[in-house]
């Protein structure tokens, strides 16, 4: 069995022989590794909101064929007749009756729904531009730091160790990744808990990708859940010995979390790890059968 002191004693050992190091991959981690959002926003307009209380105000008693002229630049509301001319200076509205109303109503649906659309569409090539940089940089990118702090508890990690995925085994990796973290969102769908559990049993997939970047996904996903067997609680309890920590980092506007919470909690999980893999190679103590004499 493992103890939080044991593992993250480990962790600080770790980090202490290569902090430099360390704070440079979970800094790059954090800043490949974010999620980026855009927000698209358009908006159309339609008489200025300075100059429509006074059109209101001086067409409350007009006929139908009476036109409203608006000069571009200006603030003044002119009214002028059917008939009059040198009205081309300026933008013309007409105050319609009733069916002009709907017909306006029915133009301003069509046109908010058109606008609607294109804010979806938007939304989702963006989307879609944001998991093709998951899945095919920031998924590698987090199993060779896996594999740095796994090297780190030896003593001979490199910063280069980052782009190890890159090089070993690529699409397996990623397909392992996308397998891993696609089981995890679908699960959340359900509900919270039902996610969070799957992510727990997932844990160690970057780790072991790390060590064996060519072994099959399903493979991958099922030694995780062996080595997670009986440890999510342990695992979920060590998480949240990292709360008061979280605080300090927000206190501190995220700079201990960059120069020192990131690389010891990533160090203590690759601890974990280590922990783990062990606890698989050790041998089962099987008590010899009594032999009675007779």
């Amino acid at each position: 069995m493992w103890t939080r002191k044991e593992l993250k004693q480990q962790a600080k050992d770790a980090l202490q022989r290569n902090y430099w190091k360390s704070v440079l991959v979970a800094l790059v981690l954090m800043t490949l590794g974010g999620n980026w959002i855009g927000n698209v926003f358009s908006s159309a307009s339609g008489v200025p909101a300075e100059v429509s209380t006074a059109v209101m105000e001086e067409t409350s008693e007009l006929d139908d064929d009476t036109w409203v002229n608006i000069a571009d630049g200006e603030d003044s509301v002119s009214i002028y007749s059917e008939e009059e001319e040198g009205l081309s200076d300026g933008i013309l509205y007409k105050i319609t009756d009733d069916t002009d109303s709907v017909e306006s109503m029915v133009g301003f649906i069509v046109g908010f729904i058109m606008m609607l659309v294109i804010f979806l569409i938007v939304f989702l090539v963006m989307t879609a531009i944001i998991l093709i940089y998951e899945i095919l940089l920031v998924f590698p990118l987090i199993v060779g730091a896996g594999r740095f702090m796994l090297k780190s508890l030896d003593g001979r990690a490199e910063v280069k160790d980052v782009a190890y995925a890159f090089d070993h085994s690529y699409k397996n990796v990623v397909k392992t990744m996308f397998h891993t973290q696609l089981s995890i969102f679908l699960w959340a769908l359900l509900f919270l808990i039902p996610g969070i559990y799957k992510q727990y049993q997932y844990r160690m997939v970057e780790y072991i990708l790390a060590e064996h970047p060519q072994m099959p996904y399903k493979d991958v996903m099922q030694m995780s859940k062996d080595m997670m067997n009986g440890q999510k609680w342990n695992a979920f309890v060590l998480d949240l010995s990292f709360i008061l920590w979280g605080i300090v980092s927000v206190l501190t506007c995220g700079l201990v979390h960059i120069f020192y919470v990131a690389p010891y909690q990533c160090l203590t999980n690759a601890a974990l790890y280590r922990r783990l893999c062990a606890m698989r190679d050790e041998p089962i103590a099987v008590e010899a059968p009594q032999i009675q004499n007779t």
